[in-house]
C-alpha cells in the first residue's frame, strides 16, 4: 500500500489520468514500487523515459511540494484521497486511468451504495433544454439519485441547481484546482452544494490552474462517479459527448433526450442514439434501468427557497444570454472538432483506443485493415472505433472505413 505521498508523486511526474502512468501502475503495481525501481544514472529505454527520468531524479522536490499542498488541503477543509483510502469510490477505482488523486470538499458520502446519474450537456441551451435538465435533475434527487455534473454554464449547471431545490444532492467534478471556482459566478451554487450535504470534487489539486486538456479528462470523473449518463443538449462535437464516449468505455449507461432535427442543440443527443444510446422522454425510463435498486419516496414539498444569485445564462429560441463563454476555453471542453490527421491522441484514450487512432490519418481506412495492423479481434476494433467516434476523433466513411 503506497502512501499519499508517494501517489501525489506519482500523478505529479507522470501526469493527470493518461495511458502512460496507467501502463507503468499496471507493470509495478504501485507508485510505491514504481518510484523504487528509479536509481541514479538510469539510461533512457525501458522503464523510463528520458524525461521521466529527469523529473525521478528530482523526487526531494516533489515530496516538497507534496507536503505544501497536503497541508494547503488541511488548511481548506479538503479531504485527499487515494486508490489506497478507504473512502476512495469503488466506482472510480475501477475506471480505466482512475484519479490518482482525488481532491474533495464536502462529504462524498456512501457513493458507491447510493444511484448517481451524470446530466451533461450544451452551455448554450434552449428553453427546451433548461426544461429537460430541470424535470430530469429534480424528479431523480426527489427519488434519492445524486445528480453529478460539472459545475460549468448551461444544461451543467441548471440540473446541480434543480437538485438542489429539490432537496438532493449534487456531486460537482471541476477541471481546475480544488480551490477555484470556475466560472466565478457560479460561486453560490459552490457553496450551496457543499451546504446541503453534496461534494466538489477534482483530481487538480490547489493552485492548479485550467488548462485546456484538462476539462476532456474531467468528464471521465464525471461518468466514472455515474451508473449512467444523461446527455439532454448539445451539438455533434459537444464536450458532453466526450462525457458520453467515457461512459461508453467504462461499461456505463448512456441517456440522451431526442431533440429536434432542425436544431443544432439536439444533434449531439439525437446522433448518439443513433449510436445506441437509450433515448428517454421521462425520468421513469431512467430508473427502470435499474431495477434492483431501491429509490426513496418523493415528499410531496415546494421547491427549496436556495439563491444561486447569478442565474445562468442561456440561449433561449436561439437568442443569445447576456454572457457568453470566455473564447479561450472553447478547446478545454472538446467543442470543436478535431482538425485533419495531425490530431495527437488525448492522455484520456485507453491503450486500445489509442492504438487504433494513431494507425488512422487523413485517408480513409478500412475496420479490415485496422484489424490486420493491430491484432486486435473484430468486435474490439469496431466496439472501440465507436467509442472514438462519440469521444468527436474519428470520421466514418462508406464501406465501414475510418479516418481522423
Amino acid at each position: 500500500m503506497s502512501s499519499t505521498l508517494e501517489w501525489m508523486i506519482f500523478q505529479r511526474i507522470f501526469g493527470y489520468g493518461t495511458t502512460r502512468g496507467q501502463k507503468l501502475l499496471e507493470r509495478f503495481g504501485s507508485p510505491e514500487r514504481l518510484l523504487a525501481a528509479y536509481v541514479p544514472q538510469m539510461e533512457p529505454g525501458e522503464p523510463f523515459t528520458k524525461t521521466e527520468l529527469s523529473k525521478l531524479s528530482e523526487r526531494s522536490r516533489y515530496e516538497q511540494w507534496a507536503e505544501r499542498t497536503l497541508e494547503r488541503c488541511w488548511k481548506l477543509g479538503c479531504q485527499v484521497l487515494t486508490p489506497d483510502s478507504p473512502q476512495y469510490p469503488a466506482r472510480l477505482r475501477n475506471i480505466y486511468s482512475f484519479p490518482a488523486v482525488l481532491y474533495v470538499l464536502g462529504e462524498l458520502g456512501e457513493i458507491d451504495e447510493q444511484p448517481a446519474i451524470a446530466v451533461v450537456g450544451t452551455r448554450k441551451c434552449t428553453d427546451y433544454g433548461r426544461r429537460a435538465a430541470e424535470e430530469f435533475s429534480w424528479e431523480l434527487a426527489r427519488r434519492g439519485v445524486i445528480i453529478v455534473s460539472g459545475l460549468a454554464l448551461g444544461i451543467d449547471s441548471i440540473s446541480q441547481e434543480a437538485a438542489l431545490k429539490a432537496g438532493g444532492r449534487t456531486i460537482a467534478v471541476l477541471g481546475n484546482g480544488i480551490d477555484t471556482v470556475y466560472p466565478a459566478q457560479h460561486r453560490p451554487l459552490h457553496r450551496a452544494i457543499l451546504e446541503h450535504g453534496g461534494a466538489v470534487v477534482s483530481e487538480y489539486p490547489p493552485q492548479e490552474g485550467a488548462q485546456p486538456f484538462f476539462f476532456p479528462l474531467r468528464n471521465r470523473i464525471i461518468s466514472g462517479l455515474s451508473l449512467g449518463t444523461l446527455v439532454v443538449e448539445g451539438t455533434r462535437h459537444s464536450g458532453s459527448l466526450i462525457t458520453a464516449g467515457h461512459a461508453v468505455t467504462q461499461n456505463r449507461d448512456v441517456f440522451a433526450v431526442p431533440g429536434s432535427i432542425y436544431s443544432p442543440q439536439s444533434a449531439g443527443p439525437n446522433w448518439l442514439i443513433g449510436q445506441g444510446a437509450l433515448p428517454v422522454s421521462s425520468w421513469e425510463e431512467i430508473l427502470a434501468q435499474y431495477p434492483w435498486l431501491t429509490f426513496s419516496e418523493p415528499k410531496e414539498q415546494p421547491p427549496l427557497q436556495i439563491s444561486f444569485d447569478n442565474p445562468t445564462p442561456s440561449v433561449y429560441n436561439g437568442q443569445k444570454g447576456a454572457s457568453s463563454r470566455p473564447q479561450k476555453q472553447k478547446k478545454a471542453c472538446g467543442s470543436e472538432a478535431p482538425k485533419g490527421g495531425k490530431t495527437e491522441a488525448p492522455s484520456y484514450l485507453t491503450e486500445n483506443q489509442r492504438r487504433i487512432f494513431e494507425l488512422l490519418g487523413e485517408e480513409p481506412v478500412s475496420a479490415d485493415r485496422i484489424v490486420e495492423q493491430t491484432g486486435l479481434p473484430v468486435p474490439v476494433v469496431l466496439a472501440n472505433l465507436t467509442q472514438l467516434e462519440i469521444f468527436g476523433l474519428v470520421r466514418t466513411h462508406p464501406g465501414r472505413r475510418f479516418s481522423r
